[in-house]
């Protein structure tokens, strides 16, 4: 009964000993989720005044954070069929991701206070080279940018 005790305890030891330096361990891909950012927006802005345009791709994270999304990797949900809306979310998001329709078209029709983008996006680039006086940058990293969105 003593060795068992005791293997049980070396194993233990040894376990914990080999896996310490995991437990601080980053678990999320910095270049894929905006934590940095997510961050900011916490402890920077109303999230009960705010509605925010995001990628698709980190929508999830988001919601992780308890940061209310225009869209995540939920398509599905954001389909007419399914959210029983007339308007197709996930369609709009396609298209004004892919630049065919006019951002602010889709900014304005789901009253969009804030965005939150890739820096690398198409509508990142064109909000840069256009100066988008609509856009006001509220935080910049090295992989994504917010800004507030002033509507008409």
């Amino acid at each position: 009964m003593f060795g068992i005790v005791a293997i049980t305890v070396i194993m233990l030891g040894f376990s914990y000993y080999e896996a310490k330096d995991k437990f601080d361990d980053n678990y999320i891909d910095e270049t894929a989720y905006p934590v940095q950012a997510c961050d900011y927006i916490i402890n920077n802005i109303d999230l009960g005044k705010a509605k925010f345009y995001n990628e698709y791709n980190y929508g999830s994270y988001m919601l992780f954070r308890g940061i209310p999304v225009f869209i995540d990797s939920r398509a599905d949900l954001y389909s007419p069929e399914f959210s029983g809306k007339a308007d197709d979310i996930f369609m709009d998001f396609i298209n004004t991701s892919g630049i065919g329709t006019f951002y602010q078209d889709t900014f304005d029709k789901y009253g969009i206070t804030h965005i939150i983008t890739y820096k690398n996006s198409k509508m990142n680039m064109i909000i840069q080279k256009t100066h988008d006086a609509k856009c006001k940058e509220l935080y910049s990293d090295k992989y994504f940018v917010i800004y507030q969105y002033e509507s008409e």
